[in-house]
């Protein structure tokens, strides 16, 4: 178990990006330690250099002024001074006159020797200045880098024990993080287990962090919160459907039955020329289901072309207008501008088609229907509005779902899906539905957008 949980540690993200972090600042601390070392020795060497020939001018004024003897005589007096430097003189002949330091170079110059440390006083990194003095003896002073190189330990040290606790503090915080994440991580896939075996009230933890976690588990609950809605509108559907099928299909069961018993042929007629009317009442219902499912899958915007909203309008109208006066109703159409706009003819028609047919059906008997189409700066308003009960405001978005009627006795006809097909079609379209009061009665509002040009 101990093992599982360590190996899911390790291979968490966040250790992985901390063990990335801690190989970057391995990388960083190798090359500031590299810089650092290259820094100090550069630094030593010019101000080693700098006192090397401060030395060299001494001496020789030293010789200008006591001659040679005065020369080997600061040499003693020096060589035994703390931290004194090396030398070496040697005559026109090569000769050693004075000096400890010990070297087979006689090279003019300033100078960087590896010199075994048995012939010298301490490293074997070595800096000599040569110069030849005015009586053509060869003076040669020197000193060696200890310090230097005692300041660049120190440095690689101080960098290596700070690099190594960063490192750790870089690890340890990967693994606390992990931790934490882990613990978060499997809330999720737990609750995501819990929704797999069916228990789709399973909800994320709410996180307070607003990192990475946090909006994967508020993605998930607003998925869940979408799923539920969909499945309770299946249900509901599903219900609805069962609903306003079960009453023709009983009709029909009934008057197929009848006529199967009745031995007088125009009554059996009769009977079956009922249940054909409910066969085809039946079919209308499917013919509607399909075609919402239709739109609401975007099918149709293979066909959206330049289209005529007035001419639409106008012609729909015209094809109500007969309905709609028998009904005792009267209906007024203002749609003479032309208004281009992109979309389905067919669907559009069926749009305005419905829209009458609600008014039609529930406005009631000397309602009056008025049909408007204006142009805005960017839109075509199309709005529909009859002076009939109107639809409260608690009801207005439920009546555009499928087979939602405020009838809740369904004994109204119809399946429910007119608004729905209307509000479907808006949406393909990405123009706007709202329906609202008119004082007295419905006003439902459409906002197409114009075509652009």
């Amino acid at each position: 178990m101990l093992s599982g949980r360590l190996s899911r540690l390790v291979r968490s993200t966040s250790v992985r990006l901390a063990s990335v972090y801690a190989g970057l600042l391995i990388v960083a601390f190798v090359v500031a330690g590299a810089v650092a070392w290259i820094a100090t020795r550069s630094s030593a060497e010019n101000e080693i250099g700098e006192r090397l020939a401060l030395e060299i001018d001494a001496l020789q004024d030293e010789f200008i002024d006591e001659g040679i003897k005065g020369v080997i005589a600061s040499i003693v007096s020096r060589e035994h001074n703390p931290g004194a430097l090396e030398y070496r003189l040697l005559d026109r002949s090569g000769r050693l006159v004075i000096g400890e330091l010990k070297l087979n170079h006689s090279d003019l110059g300033e100078h960087v020797l590896d010199i075994p440390a048995t012939q010298t006083a301490g490293n074997r990194d070595f800096i000599i200045l040569t110069t030849r003095m005015p009586d053509g003896s060869l003076l040669t002073v020197g000193d060696n880098l200890a310090s230097a190189e005692r300041t660049q330990d120190a440095v690689l040290e101080s960098l290596g024990w700070v690099g190594i606790a960063a490192i750790i503090m870089v690890l340890a915080a990967g693994v606390l993080a992990a931790r934490g994440t882990l613990r978060r991580v499997d809330a999720i896939s737990s609750m995501m287990k819990r929704v797999g075996a069916g228990d789709l009230s399973a909800r994320a933890p709410q996180g307070n962090a607003g990192d990475d976690i946090d909006r994967i588990g508020n993605g998930v609950n607003e998925m869940l919160e979408q799923i539920n809605l969909l499945i309770a509108d299946v249900k509901r559907v599903s219900a609805n459907t069962a609903h306003d099928l079960r009453t023709p299909l009983a009709h029909l069961h009934q008057k197929l039955e009848t006529a199967a018993g009745r031995s007088d042929i125009a009554a059996a007629k009769a009977d079956i020329v009922v249940a054909t009317e409910k066969v085809a009442e039946i079919l209308h219902i499917f013919d509607a289901m399909l075609r919402l499912s239709a739109i609401d899958a975007g099918s149709d915007k293979a066909r959206f072309a330049d289209v005529d909203l007035s001419e639409i309008v106008d012609r729909v109208s015209d094809a109500y207008r007969p309905d709609i006066e028998a009904a005792g109703q009267t209906l007024d159409v203002d749609a003479s501008e032309r208004t281009v706009i992109l979309g389905d003819a067919a669907l559009i028609a069926q749009a305005v088609s419905n829209l009458l047919e609600n008014a039609l059906k529930h406005a009631g008997a000397g309602a009056h229907i008025r049909v408007l189409l204006t142009l805005e700066t960017d839109i075509a308003r199309l709005q529909v509005i009859d002076s009939g009960p109107g639809v409260s405001a608690e009801d207005r978005l439920r009546v555009l779902r499928p087979f939602e009627r405020i009838d809740p006795s369904r004994s109204t006809p119809g399946a429910g899906l007119g608004l729905s097909i209307v509000n479907a079609i808006t949406r393909l379209h990405g123009a706007r539905l709202s329906l609202e009061d008119a004082r007295p009665g419905l006003r439902v509002r459409i906002d197409w957008p114009l075509r652009s040009t």
